[in-house]
C-alpha cells in the first residue's frame, strides 16, 4: 500500500474509538486479518498481550489496507498494561456467563456504552478464549449469538463487533467540554455533587488489591476462598467507585483501617 493511501486510511479513523486488545494470539494471519477489519470500521488502536506468534509476511498480507494498524500495534506482556488507562472494558466470550461477576450482555447494548469513553474491546486466544482472571478485569462481557455450533474465528468476531460499533456510532461524536463549562450551562441542584472523571482500570486494580490484602488480614476471607470472594467483590466495588474521588475515598478508608490494625499489633507486642 502506498504511503499516501495509508495516510488517507489513518486520517479517517475515529480517535475516540475503542482500543482492540488481543490476548495471546496464536496465528499471525489472524492478527493481520484483525488489523484489516479494524481499518474497515475506523478502529486504529491495536494492542497485543503476550502474543505467541511473530508478525511477518503472512500478517502483512492479511492486513491489506490495514497495514498501518498492524505496524502501529502495541505489544505488552500483561493484560493489566493494555487496560491501565481504560475506563470501560468490554470482554468477549463464546460461552454465555450467568454469574454476577460474568453477566453477559448483548453486543449492541454493550458496544453502545463504549461511545465517548476510553474503552477497550478484549478478545481471547483462538484456542482457549479468555480466562476467568481476564474476564474479571472487564466491566461487561459480550457473547455473540450464534447457532449451536459456536466457533467464530478471532478475526470474524472482531469484524462483527467492529461493524456493530461502527453502525451504532452517534451521527456526530460529542465534543468534550470542560467541567466548568458544563456546570455553567446546566446548573446542578443545590448540594448536588457533580460526577468526576471515570476511574482508569489501573486505579481500580490498585483499589481492589488493597481491599484484598485488608480482607485477608482481617479474616474476612482466607487463601482458599479469596479468589471466589474477590470475583464477586470486584463487581460490588467497581460499581461503587464510579469516579476518581470514590476510589480515593475508599482507598483512604482502607488505609486508615490498615493503620489501626498496625497500631493494635504494636500495642500487643
Amino acid at each position: 500500500m502506498s504511503e499516501s493511501v495509508a495516510h488517507a486510511h489513518a486520517t479517517t479513523r475515529d480517535a475516540s474509538a475503542p482500543r482492540v486488545v488481543l490476548v495471546s494470539p496464536k496465528h499471525q494471519g489472524n492478527v493481520g486479518a484483525v488489523a484489516r477489519a479494524m481499518a474497515n470500521f475506523g478502529l486504529g488502536d491495536l494492542w497485543l498481550v503476550a502474543p505467541r506468534c511473530r508478525l511477518g509476511h503472512e500478517a502483512e498480507a492479511m492486513a491489506v489496507h490495514g497495514a498501518d494498524v498492524l505496524a502501529a500495534a502495541t505489544v505488552v506482556a500483561t493484560l493489566d498494561e493494555a487496560l491501565a488507562d481504560r475506563t470501560l472494558v468490554v470482554a468477549t466470550s463464546a460461552r454465555p456467563r450467568t454469574s454476577d461477576s460474568h453477566a453477559s450482555s448483548m453486543p449492541e447494548a454493550a458496544l453502545a456504552r463504549l461511545h465517548g469513553r476510553a474503552g477497550a474491546l478484549v478478545f481471547g486466544p483462538e484456542d482457549t478464549g479468555l480466562s476467568n482472571a481476564a474476564l474479571d478485569r472487564s466491566d461487561l462481557v459480550i457473547t455473540i449469538p450464534t447457532a449451536p455450533y459456536a466457533s467464530l474465528n478471532l478475526a470474524q468476531a472482531v469484524v462483527l463487533l467492529a461493524y456493530l460499533w461502527f453502525v451504532g456510532r452517534p451521527a456526530e461524536a460529542p465534543v468534550a467540554e470542560p467541567a466548568a463549562t458544563r456546570a455553567a450551562a446546566t446548573p446542578a441542584p443545590a448540594g448536588a455533587l457533580l460526577p468526576g472523571p471515570a476511574p482508569r482500570r489501573e486505579q481500580l486494580e490498585a483499589m481492589l488489591a488493597q481491599f484484598e490484602a485488608l480482607a485477608l488480614r482481617t479474616g474476612y476471607t482466607d487463601a482458599r476462598r479469596v479468589e471466589g470472594m474477590m470475583r464477586h467483590m470486584r463487581r460490588v466495588l467497581t460499581r461503587a467507585a464510579s469516579d476518581d474521588e470514590d476510589v480515593a475515598r475508599l482507598r483512604g478508608l482502607w488505609s486508615q483501617l490498615a493503620g489501626a490494625l498496625d497500631r493494635a499489633d504494636r500495642t500487643k507486642g
